[in-house]
């Protein structure tokens, strides 16, 4: 995602606000899963940005929304 105001970060929590971290103020890995709606089905904010989440859990998740 691409915001350079941060403004979408900050709301859905993937804005690192740690002062003290080294990434302070740049976006965590994250996942979210936005419906046509626009509800969110699923957010996942991982701390460090070595992790991934499975395409298995992310298949998994999509197979949850209505059809």
């Amino acid at each position: 995602m691409s915001d350079l105001s941060r403004t979408t970060l900050e709301a859905y929590g993937f804005l690192d606000t740690d002062p003290k971290s080294r990434l302070y103020r740049y976006a965590k890995r994250a996942y979210a899963i936005i419906d046509k709606s626009g509800t969110v089905r699923y957010l996942k904010v991982l701390d460090s940005p070595k992790d991934l989440v499975s395409d298995d859990e992310l298949l998994a998740q999509l197979d949850k929304l209505p059809k």
